[in-house]
Parts: structure tokens; sequence; C-alpha cells
């Protein structure tokens, strides 16, 4: 039992960490559209947005892969 607990607060820690950088991802998108000027710190702020869209992407699919993994140990 305790296995399944730890696994769900693993879970339960990877979804912080998705939620926190869905908050940075939209965060730098609003910025950029504010500030819609193409200097160096909008360079930035894309290869910001696209780093974090890929860790979100990549971060999902390690999520759901877990919960699946959690379903067996059930």
């Amino acid at each position: 039992m305790a296995k399944l607990d730890r696994a769900k607060e693993y879970i339960g820690f990877l979804k912080t960490i998705f939620v926190m950088i869905v908050a940075i991802d939209s965060s730098l998108i609003a910025w950029l559209f504010k500030n819609s000027d193409l200097n160096f710190h909008s360079t930035l702020v894309i290869i910001g947005i696209s780093i974090s869209s890929i860790v979100i992407l990549v971060l999902f699919k390690y999520i759901l892969k877990k919960i699946v993994e959690l379903e067996e140990m059930e």
C-alpha cells in the first residue's frame, strides 16, 4: 500500500509542476502580446514559450504514463 501512496504523491507533485509551467507559458504569451515590438527580448520570450510548450507536452505524456502504471498497480 505504501508503494501505491508514494506513486499517487509523485503524480500529484508532477501535476503541480505541470500547472506551474502552464502558468509561466501563459504569462510569457501575455507579455509577448502586450509588447509586440520585435526586438531581442521578444526573441528570448519566443524561445521561452517554445521550450516551455515542449516541456508541457513531454510532462503531460509522462503524467499519463504514470497514471496508467498506477492503474496497473491496483
